[in-house]
């Protein structure tokens, strides 16, 4: 659905988000704090959880009534304000998903897992999911959704409106500090909190998320407690957050905006090797950048945010290509893009980014641009490039912007093509945790039963979410997930305890 224009009836204003003293059951009503399901973190993933193990919604997202017997669901959350990271996602529109989702838009440890939960509850759902309950969508370019209203505090209310429907206590503040198993066999879970007494369950969904904004309240508690009890837990470093370049061809340029393909691959490889269609590079993406005074932001480089970190920490002689040069073609994958006032706000589809062209290709495509032979080779590439980019592009190869064309030799030809299409991007750093859209890492999917999300090390803690090793791409892929693993998670945390769980 398009996006309104003017002179539409506008969206209706979103009601006030409900706080926990206006959600049912505070904690002093309990003659002790106990529950069937115990869910820990009441952001995206959380809140789903904690819908689904009531029966409040079923797998296509439609409004359904709490079943006789539901499972007594509690939720807690860290920190007093609620849905924090909903509110300022998507420039506090929140790009609540993405029209379309598969598990090739996500890094993770077991891709067939992720696709069956994608399955499970998807896109289609989610969007059904808001719409049934007031919040009407739109689509951007490239699928990103949206509420009408623009405003991600209506997204919020649909969720709270829903706990509280549901009859499900949403506590906070309440900090949980340690996690403990069950004793023995009958016993319960252990949730120990910083102050007050412990809440004890008999089963847990972990919904803490990672360490990404940590203004929102994602401080890593849950990634430690998993590692505590026994799971491997992949480092988590910052994902979807602006990358830091030393000096190079984009100094000087903050406030640029261009398309261009990012390719992370060995750095001492050979043009022709990352040109070859058998190369397979540790990430790419293809999307609009902008130029920031340390480095770059925008899809394209928060795509691949994580994958270069990563590498950077580990120091595993990776490097970062940028090919300026394939998605300003007239008959290029971006050629739909070319005249928008406003770059869309995601990168193409993985399967649809280019690889960087060979020389030969690259010097047919150009040929164009480079006919007129006396022409000085800045001037030729403005036809096609800003005519900043162009110049700092060649000037960081040794190339004279105002080198005529013909006088351009064989060691000439090998460095503009360099320049353009695969042009040395040296990464120094990351704008870390606090600008970072999601945490890359957390417990591996393979210590997770496929269907339910249940530890196979800790039966009765099921996990969802960001704590997940799961990262998806820019587009509202992230949320998604934690729709679609929320309803795995609570769902099956409710059936386990009607003895109703399929064998493990």
């Amino acid at each position: 659905m398009p996006r309104p224009g003017k002179g539409k009836t506008p969206a209706p204003r979103p009601r006030r988000v409900a706080q926990p003293s206006e959600l049912p059951h505070a904690p002093e009503s309990r003659p002790e704090r106990a529950c069937d399901v115990l869910v820990i973190g009441a952001g995206a993933a959380g809140l789903f959880a904690a819908l689904s193990a009531r029966g409040a919604l079923d797998a296509k997202g439609e409004v359904t009534p709490i079943p006789k017997g539901a499972p007594d669901v509690v939720l807690l959350n860290n920190e007093p304000r609620l849905g924090l990271k909903i509110l300022v996602s998507g420039g506090s529109r929140c790009n609540l998903t993405n029209a379309r989702v598969d598990q090739d838009d996500y890094e993770s440890d077991a891709p067939h897992v992720v696709k069956r939960q994608l399955r499970g509850f998807t896109a289609h759902a989610a969007r059904r999911f808001f719409e049934a309950r007031g919040c009407k969508t739109y689509e951007e370019p490239l699928g990103k959704v949206f509420p009408r209203s623009d405003d991600a505090r209506e997204v919020l209310r649909v969720l709270l409106d829903e706990v509280l429907r549901a009859g499900v206590p949403l506590i906070a503040p309440a900090e949980v500090q340690a996690l403990e198993p069950p004793a023995g066999p009958g016993e319960p879970w252990l949730a120990r909190l910083s102050a007050g007494e412990p809440w004890r369950a008999k089963r847990v969904v972990l919904a803490t998320g990672g360490k990404s904004l940590p203004k929102t309240g994602s401080r890593g508690f849950g990634l430690g407690a998993l590692s505590r009890l026994g799971h491997e837990v992949r480092e988590p470093i910052p994902a979807l957050t602006p990358l830091e370049f030393a000096a190079g061809p984009l100094s000087g340029l903050a406030g640029l905006t261009v398309p261009v393909v990012l390719t992370l691959g060995p750095q001492d490889s050979p043009a022709e090797q990352w040109a070859g269609k058998k190369f397979k590079p540790d990430a790419r993406a293809a999307g609009s950048l902008l130029v920031t005074h340390h480095g770059a932001t925008g899809p394209a480089p928060f795509d691949v945010s994580g994958p270069a970190g990563r590498a950077l920490r580990e120091g595993s002689g990776l490097g970062l290509r940028g090919d300026f040069w394939s998605l300003t073609l007239d008959e290029g994958p971006w050629v739909a893009f070319l005249g928008l006032d406003k770059a869309p706000g995601a990168s193409l589809r993985p399967g649809d980014a280019p690889r960087p062209p060979s020389r030969e290709l690259f010097f047919a495509q150009a040929e164009p641009l480079l006919a007129r032979r006396e022409r000085e080779l800045g001037t030729a590439l403005a036809q096609r490039l800003p005519r900043s980019l162009a110049r700092g592009l060649l000037s960081a190869v040794g190339l004279d912007p105002a080198l005529p064309i013909k006088q351009l030799n064989t060691r000439q030809r090998e460095q503009l093509y360099r320049a353009l299409c695969q042009a040395e991007l040296r990464v120094t750093g990351s704008g870390g945790y606090a600008k970072a859209e999601v945490t890359s890492g957390g417990v591996l999917l393979a210590e997770l039963t496929p269907k339910e999300l249940e530890s196979r090390l800790q039966p009765g803690l099921f996990c969802c979410g960001e704590v997940v090793n799961v990262t998806g791409r820019l587009g509202g892929f992230n949320f998604q997930w934690a729709w679609s693993s929320g309803f795995a998670a609570g769902r099956a945390a409710a059936a386990s305890l009607a003895g109703a769980g399929s064998a493990k």
